[in-house]
């Protein structure tokens, strides 16, 4: 137990790392493959300098004026703002992130987007969410759940911070197939979501477990080997050795990309 907890610890100081090491997100070349262009017109330039996402969880989310939100892994803010556009000033929206610089260009990108006085950034691990029990309507997270060498705690915590009957709303990415263990052991592969994805059905499981209902995984885009190197968390190197490493049919589908959502039951 104490090897385990140790190597878990090991994964998040090492995406933690690979997080700060990077001088910026995937710009436009990852919100063009996500977010509308209304959606767009919505963000600083800052804002989409630093996009790391890999899509928009926020026009499923279902969200309405005054609610609470909650965004797990906020990054440079994308889906925090245009949550904070869609509760209104009624409303408020907390982004959660593991590191400090990335709450403070959040809450530039946040002031830039004029929504400042209803967001707030918290630093905090997604397995020890900073919140109350009970204390948002919604939450939302894109490619961060992945990132968790901890995922079923992860989930613990979302439906904790939910009230009964609260929603969750997340985009991440999955695999069919295990990837090859020098995959699997990149630091920029678990960065990237890739190395911790989990199966689809594993995903329902823990949902399932952690005791949301209403579960439904769909909006599938496959996400391959150039998508990847549109993020500056896949170095060059490791995307050689993942063309390398993986069968050429699985060059372009490494992973899927999938929506998710659930509810909190109300008892």
């Amino acid at each position: 137990m104490t090897h385990d907890l140790m190597f878990q610890e090991e994964i998040r100081r090492a995406v933690a790392r690979a997080y700060s090491a990077i001088p910026s997100g995937g710009g436009e070349a990852v919100t063009r493959r996500s977010y509308s262009a209304e959606e767009l017109a919505e963000l600083p330039a800052g804002a989409v300098a630093w996009a790391l996402g890999v899509g928009d969880p926020i026009p499923h989310a279902g969200l309405r004026p005054g609610e609470a939100v909650l965004d797990v892994g906020s990054g440079g803010g994308i889906d925090t703002i245009l949550a904070a556009r869609r509760v209104g000033p009624e409303g408020r929206v907390i982004g959660l992130d593991l590191l400090d610089e990335m709450c403070a260009r959040a809450r530039e990108h946040a002031r830039a987007a004029g929504v400042e006085d209803w967001t707030e950034f918290r630093r905090g691990e997604m397995e020890a969410i900073p919140l109350a029990d009970s204390s948002v309507d919604v939450v939302v997270s894109n490619g961060v759940i992945n990132l968790s060498p901890r995922k079923s705690r992860a989930l613990a915590e979302i439906s904790r911070v939910l009230r009964p009957g609260g929603r969750l709303c997340l985009v991440d990415l999955v695999v069919d197939e295990e990837l090859p263990p020098t995959v699997l052991g990149s630091t920029a592969a678990w960065a990237g979501c890739v190395s911790g994805a989990l199966a689809e059905s594993v995903f329902r499981n823990k949902l399932r477990k952690t005791g949301f209902t209403d579960i439904s995984i769909g909006e599938r885009l496959p996400f391959g080997l150039s998508e990847a190197a549109l993020y500056p968390l896949f170095t060059p190197e490791v995307i050689e050795q993942m063309r390398e490493l993986l069968p050429a049919q699985r060059h372009e589908n490494v992973a899927t990309s999938v929506l998710v959502k659930a509810v909190r039951p109300l008892a």
